[in-house]
């Protein structure tokens, strides 16, 4: 089992451990399937690794059923639809934004891993960022950053010496899809619609921001950073037809509401609840519309807001992930489930002077000496109550009783070259993701065997993800021979990882040929240390067939046979 008792005094002493375990090589097992309690629910977990080019379906034993091949990294999310397929962002380029969360492009890709659908929304203006949130109708909301120069934020009534050199923001649009490569925006709800400052009577916005909580103060959370909000994530009530934002630049959960139109979602009148665009309802943070103070804080940089959907455990309450890495004192993380103060008519109940009401804490989780990620994570619900939750950043992905036991731990094996061995440390920074854990997840989610998506669809095990064991140095064993292992997968359509294990140091060359002897690829080509090593072949473009791959050291040769099929 995974420890989570680890006490962490500062952010700087977490990385500082966190090189430190990565350095040492391990003698246990450290990656894929370590805990699987009959008490935990049946069904199927998406894996999709942070810094690699596939998605995985990992069933409650720890094997691969299926597995996606992508050109490009994910964007954060991934989604399977009741119709098999898969949404996911994908990551794109913007050289206007530098912050975290880039996804620019979203896709929809059935299950051989064919994208039927694109939506490219990234340019100088505007950037599709975290998540999205699938719905009914089959549209897609999605979270986007929108451009405002600096001088349109000063007269928007920022305090110029807390600005940078642009303001980023956050926007909502609902896109309809027009495959295969286009989208009709048809909603749209923007935070720059629905500010308030007191900063300065001569520019726009201005008024007490006491008086006005459903309105954003642009002058709190005094950052220079254009990425002022950083929403990280959305989810949609049907029922309500209410759209829930994870706001961490305020530490706070935002409802809007999705009845209005554009039009009204503009202004501060219209829809069901005749608010318009204006917030409905926010939590976490009184100090954001001066109702409180620090001590009154009660979200500390969270992830993942989402509502317990009908028919589950908690059904109508929301389910939010506290990173807590601003929290005072020592970091930690607690998931966290609210009872929102809703009326019957899908009203927020207010004090008597007109504040939100606060939500009540229905249930939490907070793992004895904590458990912690200072990015992404999140949580799901699961039918029978049990809750899962992933800790982003060490791609760890667990299952906890109501009572908070641990009856499910998996930690996802794939780093940004491939699968690792079972009892292989996991390598951090400084590239290609500086300071962080190379098999990072975003999120995780699981479906039970009955979702409609997996019907009629092969889900046969397939092995694991994890290499082999290997024999490791500071065990005393080294690899008593040369060694070429086989690859996996084999047959491959894109991409497969080989191993190679060399007894002592020297320099390696690891070539592939086509079988007209053609070299193709050079996958390695230097001087190795001792020990098992792996690397991962991307065969992007290259035709169907047999290839040979020669292992050259000491002037010993071993060679294995790769089958590519499309």
């Amino acid at each position: 089992m995974v420890s989570r008792t680890l006490l962490r005094p500062d952010l700087a002493a977490l990385a500082l451990l966190l090189l430190t375990a990565a350095a040492r090589p391990a003698t246990a097992q450290t990656v894929g399937l370590l805990t699987h309690d009959a008490r935990a629910e049946p069904g199927y977990t998406v894996v999709s690794p942070l810094f690699f080019t596939e998605t995985y379906l990992v069933d409650v034993e720890g094997r691969l059923v299926h597995r996606w091949e992508h050109e490009t990294r994910p964007g954060s999310w991934v989604y399977l639809l009741d119709d098999g397929t898969l949404l996911r962002g994908a990551a794109t380029i913007n050289p206007a934004i530098r912050f975290g969360g880039l996804g620019g492009r979203m896709q929809q890709v059935d299950w051989d891993g064919n994208v039927l659908w694109e939506f490219v929304y990234s340019d100088s203006l505007h950037a599709l960022h975290h998540d999205i949130a699938p719905m009914p109708n089959g549209n897609v909301l999605m979270i986007a950053w929108e451009y405002h120069s600096k001088a349109e934020a000063i007269a928007a009534g920022r305090d110029s010496t807390s600005l940078d050199d642009a303001f980023w923001p956050e926007q909502v649009i609902e896109v309809r899809p027009i495959p295969p490569d286009s989208g009709e925006i048809v909603w749209q709800w923007s935070a720059w619609d629905h500010l308030i400052q007191d900063h300065d009577s001569t520019r726009d916005n201005f008024g007490p921001v006491a008086e006005h909580p459903e309105r954003i103060d642009i002058n709190y959370a005094r950052s220079r950073s254009s990425d002022w909000l950083h929403a990280n994530a959305i989810d949609y009530n049907p029922d309500l037809d209410h759209i829930a934002l994870s706001i961490p630049g305020f530490d706070e959960i935002w409802i809007i509401d999705h009845s209005t139109t554009t039009e009204e979602a503009a202004g501060h009148t219209g829809g069901r609840y005749g608010r318009g665009g204006d917030l409905l309802y926010r939590w976490g943070n009184p100090a954001a519309y001066r109702a409180g103070d620090e001590q009154d804080r009660q979200l500390f940089f969270q992830h993942d807001v989402e509502w317990i959907d009908p028919g589950l455990p908690g059904a109508g309450h929301l389910l939010v992930f506290d990173n807590g890495i601003t929290r005072p004192g020592v970091p930690y993380s607690t998931v966290l489930e609210l009872a929102p103060p809703l009326t019957d008519d899908g009203r927020y109940r207010t004090t008597p002077d007109g504040r939100p009401e606060e939500a009540t804490v229905a249930w939490r989780y907070d793992a004895p000496g904590g458990f912690f990620s200072a990015f992404a994570a999140g949580q799901q619900r699961l039918p029978g109550g049990n809750t899962l939750i992933a800790e982003a950043q060490s791609g760890l992905i667990f299952e906890v009783t109501p009572e908070g036991e641990v009856v499910w731990e998996y930690v996802n094996p794939v780093t940004s070259t491939g699968p690792v061995a079972r009892n292989d440390s996991v390598p951090i920074g400084p590239t290609p993701n500086p300071g962080i854990r190379d098999n990072s997840i975003f999120r995780a989610d699981r479906y039970a065997p009955d979702h409609p998506g997996l019907q009629g669809k092969d889900l046969s095990p397939k092995g694991v993800l994890e290499l082999p064991p290997v024999a490791v140095e500071d065990a005393g064993t080294l690899p008593g021979a040369l060694a070429l292992g086989p690859n996996a997968p084999n047959p491959f359509a894109r991409s497969t990882t080989l191993t190679f294990a060399l007894p002592r140091s020297g320099p390696v060359r690891l070539t592939v040929f086509d079988l007209l002897g053609r070299k193709v690829a050079t996958l390695a080509d230097g001087h190795h240390a001792a020990g098992t090593h792996t690397v991962r072949l991307d065969a992007s473009g290259w035709p169907s067939g047999v290839y040979l791959c020669r292992l050259d050291f000491g002037g010993a040769v071993q060679t294995r046979l790769l089958t590519l099929v499309r």
